[in-house]
Order: structure tokens, then sequence, then C-alpha cells
């Protein structure tokens, strides 16, 4: 199940209440978050030597437990305090005095010497200021991050990069470029929002003992995607099967020199699993593609000499639009007035739906007046699209990708996929999820349309309109993750990634198994 994202305030809300309420001892929850650290830091490096540099607040606390933790384990432990010991917090204290003799101390008026008494160390810990960075990092602890990201020796965050800003994920200052981060009870926004994923590294969320009903308040409403969520949205697959069952997408792409996009949409459909894909394309695309596009139906389209959609097209489509199970529109179809009419007619059938690309153009600011009908509706706007359909700046949007995202979905009554680096997956009921897969190899043409080929396909099948929206954008990323580790991201290309859709559903399904 996917993971809760947390502010600042929600997660120290979240502790106070544990701490003065449910009556878990402070001490208690440092003793556990100390031994997440401890048991990351031997199982991912194996360490003969820690370096461990703190603060002053409960995040050196968590350093100091783990200090003792690894001394007991035999590792050679040496712990740069960057405060006097009574500036620390009470738990912290305790834990201070709590260290082994064989626990090397470091006066703070060592660190510009960092480099030589580092040396040899396999991991440095990082557990200087935690969530409490706010505004740029500055004096000591401001050197010792600069030095600590100098050294050519990885870097284990505690609960978020020093330097970090927790919700925003947006630096000002020097900020710890950290090679893993434990982040405590849930991962905070900052960790895969802005600059947040490329300071954070890999990210391991420790469980200490947070009360469930807590972690899983329905008040927070930001989640962040995982592959439980894909494989739990992904609809089953019988034995007694036939093409039928698995679902009819009807695809409405293309125009005169995009017959590119119909041929992605069409063919990423078909690879997600879908029986049946009807390709409804103008009748020169419809033709070109007739030797590619091999599993398909192709459905030539009359008018504008088959260049683009006109309304005459009406008459062929609406036998289709009824046998199909859903209705994936807008790659390539350019934004034609007679096409806009077209489009204006297609999305007011009672049908499940994506709505992509110029057919969002065509609506405009007019595609929130979609809003409550029976069968979903997912739109798939890049912030270029997002900011014509509100009728606002880029940068306005991308200033704020999930309120908008969120206050659209809500307002609409429709899931709403905004693209781009951690893409925004929002939906009517105000929970919004954000995805951790992808790479800047999606940063090319005809990612879009393979992405809405995906969601189409598992509208087709049956999916609601969020787990297909969920289950599509993580996939559509995880491809390009898994053909990362063959081909440069800079030189990847849309089709490619046609041929990692399969192992893609290989991984999550064989993931969810074990």
């Amino acid at each position: 199940m996917s993971l809760k994202l947390v502010t600042n305030e929600e997660m120290r809300a979240i502790d106070k209440i544990t701490i003065q309420e449910r009556g878990v001892p402070n001490l208690d929850l440092m003793e556990r978050a100390g031994q997440a650290v401890t048991k990351t830091v031997v199982s991912h490096y194996m360490p003969q030597a820690v370096a461990i540099v703190c603060g002053k607040g409960n995040n050196a606390g968590d350093g100091l437990v783990a200090a003792r933790l690894l001394s007991n384990e035999g590792i050679e432990v040496r712990v740069l305090l960057l405060t006097e010991g009574y500036n620390l917090s009470e738990a912290g204290r305790a834990n201070f005095e709590r260290l082994p003799a064989s626990v090397q101390q470091i006066d703070r008026q060592q660190v510009p010497k960092m480099p030589e008494l580092f040396a040899g160390c396999d991991v440095i810990i990082d557990a200087i200021l935690g969530t409490g960075t706010e505004g740029p990092v500055r004096g000591t602890c401001g050197e010792a991050i600069a030095i600590m990201n100098s050294l050519d020796i990885p870097i284990v965050a505690i609960d978020i990069p020093s330097g970090l800003n927790a919700d925003t994920g947006l630096i000002d200052g020097p900020c710890i470029i950290a090679d893993t981060t434990v982040t405590i009870g849930l991962p905070k926004r900052g960790l895969v929002l802005g600059e947040g994923s490329q300071y954070a590294g890999h990210l391991v969320v420790a469980d200490i003992g947070f009360p469930e009903d807590l972690m899983r308040n329905p008040e927070i409403k930001l989640h962040l995607l995982d592959k439980s969520d894909v494989a739990a949205a992904l609809p089953p697959r019988s034995f007694a099967a036939h093409k039928g069952t698995f679902g009819a997408l009807l695809v409405i792409a293309g125009q005169d020199g995009m017959s590119g996009a119909a041929y992605l949409t069409s063919a990423s459909a078909l690879r997600s699993g879908c029986g049946m894909v009807y390709g409804a394309f103008p009748a020169e695309v419809a033709h070109a593609l007739a030797p590619v596009l091999m599993e398909a139906v192709k459905i030539p389209l009359p008018g504008a000499s088959g260049k683009y959609l006109t309304q005459e097209s009406w008459d062929r489509l609406a036998p289709h639009l009824e046998k199909c199970d859903a209705l994936a529109l807008g790659p390539g179809i350019g934004t034609h007035h007679e096409t806009s009419r077209l489009v204006d007619e297609l999305v007011c059938q009672d049908i499940p739906m994506i709505i992509d690309a110029d057919a969002l153009n065509c609506l405009g600011t007019r595609a929130v007046c979609l809003a409550k009908r029976n069968s979903p509706i997912v739109m798939t706007p890049h912030p270029g699209e997002m900011a014509r359909m509100i009728d606002a700046p880029v940068a306005e949007v991308q200033a704020d990708r999930i309120g908008i995202a969120s206050k659209f979905a809500v307002d609409a009554g429709v899931v709403l996929v905004l693209k781009g680096a951690q893409t925004v997956i929002a939906a009517p009921d105000g929970r919004v999820f954000i995805n951790p897969t992808g790479n800047t190899g999606l940063a090319k043409g005809g990612s879009g349309d393979l992405l809405t080929g995906l969601i189409g396909g598992l509208l087709a099948q049956g999916c609601t309109g969020l787990d297909a929206a969920c289950a599509g954008v993580y996939l559509h990323g995880f491809c390009a993750d898994i053909a990362s580790r063959e081909l440069s991201e800079r030189s990847m290309l849309a089709t490619d990634l046609l041929h990692y859709i399969s192992e893609a559903f290989l991984e999550v399904e064989r993931d969810n198994e074990k």
C-alpha cells in the first residue's frame, strides 16, 4: 500500500501525539530510529569505520544511538559534535552520555580537519539538522556539509539530508548529497519534490512504531506510489479468458504528419494487456500505419482528404464507441476548428476515457466543464496544457503542481495526471499521488503518447480511472528506469520504451508474488 507523504508539521504532530497522548517515551522512539539507521548502514555498506556528524536536535540523538550500536557491532566509530554536549536535546544528551569509550569524539573546532579525521571511513552519517532546516545553513554546520560533500565517502542521511527543505524539496544554501536517506516514520514531501530526490539518494523508510491510526490519517492526502499499488491495481487474468475478456480500446489519434502519435498510443495500449485496440485515424494515417501496426484494427476516417479529423468522421466512430470499453482521445490530432467540434461531441459520450494532448488543447478552459459523469475521465496534461486549461502562466502551474492538480481534479470530478518530473496524479476525492519512477529519457517526443496508450488500455480492462492512472504512470516511468540499465537516457527513444513495457509488468508482478 502507498505510503503517506507528510509535511514537517504533519510529522511533528504524529510525533507529539505518540509521545504525549499515547505514552511512548521519546527515548524509545530515538532508540528505534538509531537501530534502523544502524541496520541500513551495516546491511548496505558493511563498513569497518563510520563517521557521524551530529547537530543538536533529535536528529543528532538518532545519530548518537547509531554511534553506540555500531560501536557495539565492533565497527570503528568517530563522532563529530557540532555543538557542546549541554546544548543537545534532553534525549540527545542522554544518548551522548551513553556513548562507549571506544567511540572517538571529535570537537567542533576540528571541522576544517574533517578530510584527515575521516580518512579511512567507509560511511559518513548525516545527523546534523534533519527536518530542522529553515533557510540557508550557515556557520559551522554549513562548513561541515560542504566538506562532507567534497569527500569521496558515501553519506547516509537520517530522516532528510541536512539543508533540504522538508516540505518543498528546495535547496537554499549548502545541502547534504546523500547516497541513502533513512527517513523516520513516513517520507517527507521534500524527499520526492523539487530537487529532493536528487539529494536523498536511495530512500529507506524506517517504521519505528508510530501508532497505525496516525500513520494512516485520512486527513493526510498526499501519497507516494510504489510497486504494491500497481500490482493491486492490475486486473486479474483468468486462464479461461479470451480477447473479449480483456476489453477493447478505441484510439482516436493522428493527423497528417503525426502518424507516430497514433502508432505509439495504439502499440502501448496493446502492450498493456488490452484484448483489442481499434485505431480510428484520418485515412492517410491509417493507410501509412497498416504495415507496422498489425495487431490493431484500423478504422480510416473520412473528411479533409484524409489528413485530419472532422465531424464527417462521426458516423464511422459511433458504432465503435458502442462496442468499445474505453476511449483514448487526443494524441497528434491537431487543433483545427473542425477537429475541435468533433472533440466536443466525443467528450460528451458516456464511456471511460483518457483525454490527452491536442484534445485538451481543443477544450482549453472548457475542460473543467466535463465534471460529474458516470464514467471516469482521466486527463493527462503537461504543464503547458495545464496552463491553458486554467488560463494561467506555466510558471504558476510549476510553482504549485500538487495544489493546482488537486483543485482541478476535485472541481472537475476527473483524475488529473500532471506530467513532468515526479508526475502528480490527483483524484476527485482529494487524494494525490506522487510517482517516483522515470528519468530524463522520457523528455522526448512520443513519450506522452505511450502513457496515453497504457492508461487507456488499463481503463479498457476495467480499471478505475485512479487505478489506471496510477498504474500507467508508474509503469511508464519504470520502463524508462529499466531501459536506462542498457541505454543512455540521452539517446533513449519512445519506440525503445515499447520493448520494455513487458519487462516492467513482469518485475511488478514478480515482486508482488514474493
